[in-house]
């Protein structure tokens, strides 16, 4: 009898472990708004991709740039493996070598392939190579349109940071801030880009500038907002008068707006700049370079009040399965995502919350929007994807 009761206790021991395990805690908070999550989608295996092939650039120039990427898909793979038992033939091809494209391949029937041209110029590719590739099923992730592709089986992800400036700008011009600055630095040189678009939306481009390593923050800023002329005028009617005087330097009354287009340690030294030379209630923009994988911290007053636009596992959005530190790992983990997704339905409008921003499918195009946050008290407050 002992003996029952030690094994039926030691069952319902074993039941209450099972159940823990199988249903882990969730670190996101419910009561938070949750910009990363993963589909609540019960994908069935028998219809997903049997292979999936994955075309990259290998060259020694695009090495650094194509790892990331290769990671984030490689990862989501062994995610859906672990988590659904879904693990297909995966295949990488690459693209630079032209000479053996897909010659060598058997492409099966249920096969779905991912171009990955995010940081190269497809008009670089064989042309052989790259007609062959146009006919096959699958997505091609870009920064810039592919001509005919709506024609074709493949589908375009396209990631562009002008589509982000273009989004933000969109904010500050809704917050009525049509007179600006725009500061670029070395990492983004972009300025010319940033005020054409102002232009388009009907803003005013009072300066442009670029920030340089050999001006300090506090010179530039100075410079721009006219401190040295009122510090002069000063000067000119304490001689008119014969007197010194008091006075307090002001910065020039014809700007609302300063757009950022930089590193973000760039941007922490020119925020706290605005506030010495008297200017800490013009409205900031900031889009962080995506030539760095800078993070923001968790008490970032240096950047106080300061509108960003980003990714939003950058923005230090809480997720409950995958943890990165780069924007091409951020985009070929949602790349693998979108191949499961568009082989469950490929013509139905869904909505995925990514690592690189909020995805919707509004057949037959697919677009991303970045997610924009306000630093109050040094914390990131969530204002939504961009508009």
């Amino acid at each position: 009898m002992f003996k029952l009761k030690q094994n039926i206790i030691l069952f319902l021991l074993f039941l209450c472990l099972l159940s823990c395990s199988s249903n882990p805690v969730s670190p996101i908070d419910p009561k938070k708004n949750i910009f990363i999550t993963k589909p609540e989608v019960a994908f069935n295996i028998k219809n997903l991709p049997k292979q999936i092939n994955v075309f990259y650039f290998n060259s020694n120039i695009d090495a650094e740039d194509s790892s990331p990427l290769l990671q984030g898909i490689t990862d989501n793979y062994y995610y859906y493996k672990e988590e659904i038992g879904y693990a297909p033939e995966l295949n990488f091809i690459d693209f630079s070598d032209n000479i053996y494209c897909m010659e060598n391949m058997t492409l099966l029937k249920e096969s779905f392939s991912i171009g990955l041209l995010f940081n190269q110029d497809y008009s670089l590719l064989d042309n052989n190579c790259y007609q062959r590739f146009l006919k096959l099923k699958g997505l091609v992730v870009t920064k810039n349109k592919i001509m005919g592709v709506k024609e074709l089986k493949l589908r375009e992800f396209n990631i562009n940071r002008e589509v982000d400036i273009k989004n933000l700008l969109n904010i500050a011009k809704n917050n009525g801030g049509l007179r600006a600055i725009i500061i670029d630095d070395s990492t983004t040189k972009d300025k010319a880009l940033v005020e054409k678009i102002w232009k388009n939306m009907d803003g005013e481009v009072v300066s442009s500038v670029s920030s340089e390593k050999k001006i300090s923050s506090q010179k530039l800023l100075s410079e721009i907002l006219l401190m040295e002329q009122s510090k002069v005028r000063g000067r000119k009617i304490s001689r008119i008068i014969g007197l010194p005087i008091k006075t307090e330097p002001r910065k020039r009354e014809d700007i609302d707006s300063i757009f950022f287009s930089t590193s973000l340690s760039n941007a922490r030294s020119l925020k706290p700049a605005l506030e010495y030379n008297f200017a800490d209630n013009i409205s900031v923009y900031l889009i962080p370079s995506w030539s760095e994988d800078e993070h923001l911290t968790d008490n970032e007053l240096d950047l106080e009040k300061v509108m960003i636009s980003e990714m939003p596992f950058l923005l230090n959005t809480n997720t409950s399965f995958q943890k990165t530190n780069s924007r091409n790992f951020a985009i070929g983990y949602d790349a693998y995502e979108l191949v499961l997704l568009l082989n469950t339905s490929s013509r139905r409008n869904f909505n995925y919350f990514g690592l690189t921003g909020l995805i919707t499918n509004e057949y037959p195009s697919i677009q991303k929007k970045s997610l924009h946050a306000k630093v109050i008290k040094g914390k990131l407050e969530y204002q939504g994807y961009d508009y």
